[in-house]
């Protein structure tokens, strides 16, 4: 049964509009993320044309259930997460599969973003480093670079000796 929504004036200011975005503007603006953005040129480049309609498809699908999302959460006033506990299916320790799913899902983007974090503390470690241990084998990589590049503009230049 569902609970009783009450609803209330639209909000008279800017301020106050935004004021009842909240987090669903942070998940609208995910939408399309950077997996989208590198896995779509990446078909592109791999097959062309062909694959064109499942990158549409997929488009689709996605306003499709973004939009189910926010109907079923304003007809039924429940979370999203609510509403996926409710779809029938296998239960497992009181939860639905849908809801495993996304606990699953929520994991693993937890384990990609730690990656994620640690690939920048690892270049940002190598390029701006904060011991002097570190400024100091910056240094003479630096240095080892700038032999190497030297050497192959001499040898490309046929100043052999240079090199």
């Amino acid at each position: 049964m569902p609970s009783v929504v009450t609803t209330s004036a639209p909000p008279p200011t800017l301020m106050r509009s935004l004021a009842h975005l909240g987090p669903g503007i942070v998940l609208a603006s995910s939408i399309v993320g950077s997996g989208e953005l590198i896995g779509t040129t990446t078909v592109g480049a791999e097959a062309g044309f062909a694959l064109l309609w499942l990158i549409v498809l997929g488009c689709v699908i996605k306003v499709a259930a973004q939009v189910e999302i926010g109907r079923n959460t304003l007809a039924w006033g429940r979370t999203p997460l609510d509403a996926f506990d409710r779809v029938p299916g296998p239960r497992v320790a009181g939860r639905g599969w849908l809801w495993w799913g996304w606990a699953a899902m929520t994991v693993l983007i937890l384990v990609q973003q730690a990656g994620i974090l640690a690939g920048v503390a690892q270049t940002l470690a190598g390029g701006l480093p904060l011991t002097a241990a570190g400024r100091a084998w910056n240094t003479v990589h630096d240095e080892a670079a700038a032999l190497r590049v030297a050497a192959a503009t001499a040898e490309r230049r046929g100043d052999a000796a240079d090199a």
